[in-house]
């Protein structure tokens, strides 16, 4: 399951119904804290977030996420038309970053890309524990 966090409703439902058309289960949240929720219900294979939102932004959100001993279990994009989020998100190495507005074809390399790479982690971190 793929969770998109943005306060914008239109653009996390834009993106859902996208990757919903190839075939991905996918999940929204408009805020940060929303999302903390639904990670703590179910979680996802990949997080999505913005940048820039009001209760928690999405660079909060995934340090918060990324402050366990293990760190994130799951890849996360990072989003935003900002040049500040994109430079913070670039120098703090997060998994992966793409600057809006984007291409519908973009999205879909990151999202595979991350997926496919997570997908080996887990394979290998599998192996190595038989």
């Amino acid at each position: 399951m793929i969770l998109i966090v943005d306060d914008d409703s239109n653009l996390a439902e834009n993106c859902s119904m996208l990757l919903e058309a190839y075939g991905y289960e996918v999940s929204t949240a408009l805020s940060g804290e929303e999302a903390l929720l639904q990670i703590k219900e179910r979680q996802p294979d990949l997080l999505i977030s913005d940048c820039c939102m009001p209760d928690l932004t999405g660079l909060e959100l995934s340090q918060r996420l990324n402050a366990t001993p293990s760190g994130s279990p799951f890849p996360i994009l990072l989003m935003s038309g900002s040049l500040q989020c994109q430079v913070a998100a670039t120098v703090k190495s997060y998994d992966a970053f793409i600057k809006k507005p984007f291409l519908a074809e973009s999205l879909l390399s990151k999202v595979q890309a991350l997926l496919a790479r997570n997908f080996l982690s887990r394979r290998e971190g599998t192996q190595e524990n038989k």
